[in-house]
C-alpha cells in the first residue's frame, strides 16, 4: 500500500511539473510576440523619419552639384538657381523656402 501512496503523489507532482513547465513556455512565447511586434512598430516609425532623412541629403546633393556648375553668375543668380533647384526637388515654390546661408565645398581629393 505504501507503494501506491508514493506513486500518486509522484503523479500529482509530475501532473504540477508539466502544468508549470508549459505554462512558463507559454509566456515565454507571448513575450516573443510581443517584442517582434514592437520591433516592426518601432521598424515603421523609423523608416517614416528616414524617409524625410533621404530628401534632406537629396537637397545637399544637387546643392553642391548647382555650385559647382554655375560659375559665372553673379551671387544673387546662384542663390536663385540653388533656391529653385531645391524647391523643384520638394515639390514646393520657391517663396516657400528661405535661404540663410551659402557655402561652397571644396571636394579636392588627394
Amino acid at each position: 500500500m505504501e507503494f501506491s501512496l508514493n506513486f500518486g503523489a509522484m503523479v500529482d507532482g509530475l501532473s504540477v511539473f508539466l502544468i508549470g513547465v508549459s505554462m512558463v513556455f507559454v509566456v515565454l512565447l507571448i513575450l516573443i510576440a510581443l517584442i517582434k511586434v514592437t520591433g516592426m512598430i518601432v521598424a515603421t516609425i523609423e523608416s517614416k523619419k528616414d524617409t524625410n532623412k533621404e530628401v534632406a541629403v537629396t537637397v545637399v546633393q544637387e546643392e553642391v552639384l548647382v555650385v559647382e556648375a554655375v560659375d559665372e553668375t553673379s551671387e544673387l543668380e546662384l542663390v536663385a538657381v540653388i533656391t529653385a533647384a531645391i524647391a523643384a526637388s520638394l515639390g514646393t515654390t520657391a517663396d516657400q523656402l528661405q535661404v540663410r546661408s551659402l557655402r561652397q565645398i571644396n571636394r579636392h581629393r588627394a
